[in-house]
């Protein structure tokens, strides 16, 4: 149709110029050939409008998004695996409780130093237009041998839904299915806590692993702004181990996510206690919020945890806050935030599904912290962490711990990093309620993170 427009104006052309050149004489021949193209002209013409007649009346072929995505609308259905392979070789020390084999400097493997090694398969089918049903498994491996990881704690809330002997957890991070709609999203199962979620965009460190775990020198520093562990004071130690934090993800959690409003969020989360005449034994209620306007981000959350003393079958009382800002300036990014927790006397089972007294206590964690990017590959991680307990008059332990790391983006699902902590212990009893009897504690690692996601379309 194009090319039949382009002669129709040639032709309309050569006729103009044929009409203004023509002399007297030549005027009557002249004047029954242009009636002969202009015949001809009018028959092309009723074809072009035919063949567009008939276009019009066909069929319009399903459209094809320009990303060679299928289009959307009811019956689409999404399916993807993604995760992230991290793995890391450096040296600790002074971390393990003190004995003469932990020691000193120890040379090691890192399962996870700026992410958790995770492998997730995530799904979601269109059911009309503004719903969707989604669903989310998602477990936690370690790259040193291929395993996975299937801790499950006694102090998930609610416990009643763990397994009998404290484990069996296949997918620790994540199993939930839920609906998303124009109203928000609701979810159901195994998943992560509103304190998290609330606070995570403006954790000190970017959420940075190395600094967050009890595995290394910042002894899960970062980690209990999201809910510090009952606190285990046997034999006049602190326990690390399951008495550390709060596990970051809930068991039997309905959680409901509301769509953004003017940059603000609400996140709000409830595990039923499953304990037969009690409606509040063992229960677990969470309420956060996120707000984001132009370079400021702000979230906070206030959690209330119900355990069941197993010796009194009375339930407890845990109250967790936290706070968190950020705020962007050029290639800087200033953080801070806070956790405080207010820990109950409890009678609870541990990992190995064993009774374990904890004592009462309140904990309080506090962080600043700064990434400077000065190109879009290099990351610069600087944070600080004050780790602080009130356990009673003589015994008030606070550990200090500094973080520094660097991240290179190789590609955009590829870096290479470089991440030191130390931690000392401060304050009464310090040592021994904090670092396992140790002053300091310390840790460097080099390592690489990679993250990949492959979605199929049906």
């Amino acid at each position: 149709m194009h090319n039949t427009t382009i002669r129709f104006r040639h032709t309309c052309l050569a006729l103009s110029v044929a009409a203004a050149c023509a002399g007297s004489s030549t005027a009557m021949a002249g004047e029954q050939e242009l009636q002969a193209q202009i015949n001809g002209l009018a028959k092309q013409l009723e074809a072009l409008q035919k063949q567009l007649a008939e276009q019009k009346a066909a069929p319009v072929p399903a459209a094809v998004a320009s990303n060679g995505e299928a289009p959307s609308g009811p019956g689409r259905f999404r399916f993807s695996v993604s995760g992230t392979l991290d793995a890391a070789l450096g040296s600790q020390g002074n971390v393990a409780p003190g004995n003469a084999a932990s020691q000193g400097q120890t040379t090691k493997f890192f399962n996870a130093g700026l992410a958790t090694s995770n492998l997730a398969f995530t799904g979601s089918t269109e059911l009309s237009e503004g719903l969707t049903a989604l669903f989310k498994l998602d477990t936690e491996l370690l790259t040193s041998t291929g395993a996975n990881l299937v801790s499950a704690s006694g102090q998930i809330a609610p416990s009643a839904y763990n397994a009998g002997s404290g484990s069996g957890v296949v997918f620790n991070r994540a199993a939930y299915a839920g609906l998303a709609g124009r109203y928000g999203t609701l979810t159901l199962g195994r998943q992560q806590t509103v304190a998290v979620d609330a606070v995570v965009k403006v954790e000190a460190s970017n959420f940075t692993n190395f600094f967050m775990s009890s595995a290394y020198g910042a002894w899960g520093l970062g980690n209990a702004i999201y809910g510090q562990g009952l606190l285990n004071t046997a034999a006049g130690k602190y326990s690390p181990g399951v008495a550390n934090n709060l596990d970051s993800r809930d068991n039997a959690m309905i959680k409901y996510t509301s769509p953004v409003i003017g940059g603000a969020r609400l996140i709000a989360g409830y595990s039923p206690g499953a304990i037969a005449g009690s409606g509040s034994m063992g229960t677990k209620a969470a309420l956060g919020a996120t707000y984001d306007i132009g370079k400021l981000s702000v979230g906070g959350s206030y959690t209330e945890w119900h355990p069941v003393d197993l010796l009194t079958n009375q339930d407890a009382r845990y109250r967790l806050g936290n706070f968190g800002v950020a705020y962007r300036i050029g290639n800087v990014s200033l953080r801070a935030a806070m956790g405080h927790t207010s820990l109950p006397a409890v009678t609870v089972k541990d990992t190995t599904n064993t009774n374990v007294t904890y004592s009462a206590a309140d904990a309080s964690v506090k962080s600043v912290g700064a990434i400077y990017s000065p190109n879009p590959r290099l990351d610069l991680l600087l944070s600080y962490y004050i780790k602080h307990y009130d356990i009673a008059d003589g015994n008030k332990p606070r550990v200090d711990t500094l973080g520094v790391g660097a991240t290179w983006l190789l590609y955009k699902n590829a870096k290479l990093y470089a991440l030191f902590d130390n931690a000392r212990s401060r304050g009464d009893n310090g040592a021994n309620q904090t670092l396992g009897g140790h002053s300091s504690a310390n840790a460097v690692a080099l390592g690489f993170s990679y993250a990949f996601n492959a979605d199929l379309l049906r």
